[in-house]
């Protein structure tokens, strides 16, 4: 607001004599901060900035129009799962739920009695979140612990595994969007992302619970190396380049390090210049 005038997105470059401002405050470990700065600058990389993961994947995977009529955010990692609810053009709520692809692979080595590394690529292979997408007949092979010989069960059985958790996994997302009192502000649905978003039939189950349209985003935008990064399992690593590219200044963004001279400089510039120009 500018002197009581509401729905401004940028004032710069108004006059005014006050200037107010809703804001969201995100809070963090700041040992955990720390130590995942610690870790980047080791390994060779100047950390210069702190992105919220829900900001970066917003960059790589949300259109303007959705941002701006409402949208619901659903990034399925590893450990966890973000959520962010965006809406006239800015971030409005956020919110982690401690349920992710980690647990959908637990669980399979539980239930069915399978080593870690082979229920992932149980999971990635054969894994369906809907039971009715799977045919009554289906089969797979299952490894079994301690060198006995491979099991084959019903793929229904693996379904049945993952459906729950699945349930489970957007009713808390559901929760914390119906906490935030913008669940009747997602004008255009929810994106899911990240690695565990490839799950089949998760997309069916998101659109029975949140009872709205459900597209599942990859990074856009970009060149170069689109096989490679398009994949939602890359949302927020695609998505903190470009967050640094769109608020650096243009000559920072395209600064090359000293050391690097001249085919070399070439190469990498071209490099950045086909990933943060030929797609915009």
């Amino acid at each position: 607001m500018v002197d009581d005038q509401e729905g401004i997105g940028d004032p710069i470059g108004m006059t005014g004599s006050r200037l107010e401002a809703n804001v969201h405050v995100v809070t963090g470990s700041l040992t955990a901060v720390h130590n995942i700065t610690n870790c980047v600058n080791r390994a060779g990389i100047e950390v210069s900035e702190i992105v919220l993961d829900q900001l970066a994947v917003a960059e790589s995977v949300l259109k303007p129009e959705e941002k701006e009529l409402g949208v619901g955010v659903v990034d399925i990692g590893g450990g966890t799962t973000h959520v962010a609810v965006f809406e006239r053009g800015a971030v409005r709520h956020t919110a982690v739920v401690r349920t992710g692809g980690e647990h959908f692979t637990s669980d399979i080595a539980v239930g069915l009695r399978t080593p870690i590394q082979e229920a992932e690529q149980i999971k990635v292979q054969y894994g369906c979140a809907l039971a009715r997408m799977v045919d009554d007949d289906e089969t797979i092979s299952v490894p079994s612990v301690g060198g006995r010989k491979p099991r084959r069960l019903s793929r229904q059985i693996l379904c049945e595994i993952l459906q729950p958790r699945s349930e489970e996994l957007f009713n808390l997302a559901m929760e914390e969007i119906s906490r935030s009192g913008y669940e009747g502000a997602l004008s255009t649905g929810i994106v899911l992302t990240g690695g565990g978003s490839q799950l089949e039939g998760l997309m069916e189950i998101a659109e029975q619970i949140f009872d709205l349209p459900v597209r599942r985003g990859g990074p856009a935008g970009v060149g170069g190396l689109v096989d490679l990064v398009s994949s939602p399992a890359c949302a927020t690593a695609v998505g903190i380049l470009l967050y640094g590219a769109a608020h650096r200044a243009p000559r920072e963004s395209m600064r090359v390090p000293a050391f690097l001279s001249g085919r070399v400089s070439q190469r990498v510039k071209g490099f950045f210049t086909d990933i943060f120009g030929a797609g915009r």
